[in-house]
């Protein structure tokens, strides 16, 4: 009979403490659309850790660099409140065919997040209409963040690191980090990231 009641009111405060983190989750959602943010970060230093829940292939998740915050977009290509969208694997920057904010990035490759401390001379380039695959999807700037085995159908990071200038024009360096969950589930970004000199 005790662990019966202990139990109860084990439960009673958990109910009531999930009331309470729900409020909280719902005040940090920062203007999501309906579904809840997507988007969580954890401080890693001068480092930021950003998990994007990118696994509804029909919906695009949108991130404001500067603010960290998920944003709500109706129309991205005349938009200038995103810097980075998800979807997917797909990774678009608000730039060229993407977006109007005129978006650029470097592409680094067999680079260390670490060892960029600010952003290089070019080449700069931009999402693009599609070239040589003939795809529905545009040539994404950030498109080579990955290596794909064929006979796993498993996506692993490369060591790439990008860095974009946003918006408003200021400089971050980025690196994709992991595209799973603990249980396996794809469309789970995980990018590594940091303001850089620009």
């Amino acid at each position: 009979m005790y662990l019966r009641r202990s139990l109860q009111l084990s439960l009673v405060s958990t109910i009531g403490c999930a009331a309470d983190l729900s409020d909280e989750l719902d005040d940090a959602d920062d203007g999501a659309a309906d579904g809840g943010a997507q988007i969580e970060h954890v401080a890693e230093g001068d480092l930021v850790l950003t998990t994007v829940d990118a696994t509804d292939a029909m919906r695009w998740i949108w991130l404001d660099l500067e603010s960290k915050a998920q944003v709500d977009i109706d129309d991205p290509h005349a938009s200038d409140a995103w810097d980075l969208g998800f979807s997917r694997f797909n990774i678009a920057i608000d730039g060229g065919v993407s977006g109007e904010g005129g978006m650029e990035a470097v592409v680094l490759e067999a680079t260390e997040l670490a060892a960029v401390t600010e952003a290089p001379d070019g080449p700069w380039v931009t999402d693009a209409l599609d070239g040589e695959d003939h795809g529905e999807d545009p040539d994404y700037a950030l498109a080579g963040w990955y290596d794909y085995d064929f006979a796993t159908h498993v996506l692993t990071p490369r060591p790439t690191v990008y860095v974009v200038r946003s918006v408003e024009g200021n400089a971050f360096a980025l690196q994709v980090v992991g595209y799973y969950d603990d249980a396996g589930s794809s469309g789970w970004l995980q990018i590594r990231w940091k303001p850089v000199d620009g």
